[in-house]
């Protein structure tokens, strides 16, 4: 939140991230330094995007509520119970991974924690989700909250620019079971994964064999 009383509002995508620095950039710090704020210590807090793929909103308190009213719960919150998860994905024929990404149903689940939790979940990405039954909806709102939590534990998932607010890389690409290794053997079964845009023209990676 800004002094203005203005709220920030920042969607990284795959190479944005907010960095502290307590110098002046340098010039290739510079070059991909979207926004530059000065912070109450004096330090500065800057929003990079190697490729500006992501999207910065400057919000007055009512586009602020119009903005929460839009957006799903948040995952990690106490709140965010199997009962909450599946009232939120109920009715929908879209295939389960489009509807976990879609932010108005569900706060936070961006294409590489989808595949994960996916995964770890043993569910087919391509299912629809009233076709889903309860106990899968229990095992992937356990598998969504325990992938993202153990992503904020490990400060994020550097797969091209991403960087914490330190500067330093994230460390979750190292935990991946799926994402990004389309053509590789399943770690569970030995199973060539598979790699798909059929899903919302998203890298799609799973197990043919692990997940049904």
């Amino acid at each position: 939140r800004l002094s203005s009383g203005h709220r920030l509002i920042v969607q990284p995508r795959m190479t944005g991230s907010l960095v502290v620095y307590d110098r002046a950039l340098t010039r290739d710090e510079a070059k991909y330094a979207v926004l530059t704020c000065t912070i109450d210590d004096g330090r500065l807090l800057v929003y990079r995007d190697v490729r500006r793929l992501g999207t910065l909103w400057l919000l007055d308190e009512r586009g602020w509520g119009d903005y929460t009213r839009r957006i799903g719960p948040e995952p990690l919150e106490e709140t965010f119970t199997p009962f909450v998860f599946a009232e939120r994905l109920k009715g929908t024929r879209a295939a389960i991974k489009k509807a976990i990404m879609d932010q108005r149903r569900v706060a936070g689940v961006g294409n590489i924690y989808a595949n994960e939790a996916l995964f770890e979940a043993g569910i087919d990405p391509s299912k629809a989700t009233n076709k889903l039954s309860l106990d899968e909806f229990a095992r992937l709102h356990a598998a969504v909250t325990g992938v993202l939590e153990r992503a904020v534990q490990s400060s994020g998932t550097t797969v091209r620019d991403y960087r914490t607010g330190t500067g330093e890389e994230g460390r979750f690409q190292f935990e991946l079971k799926v994402y990004g290794r389309g053509g590789a053997p399943c770690v569970t079964c030995g199973k060539k994964l598979v790699t798909t845009h059929a899903i919302d023209l998203r890298a799609t990676t799973f197990c043919s064999k692990c997940q049904r």
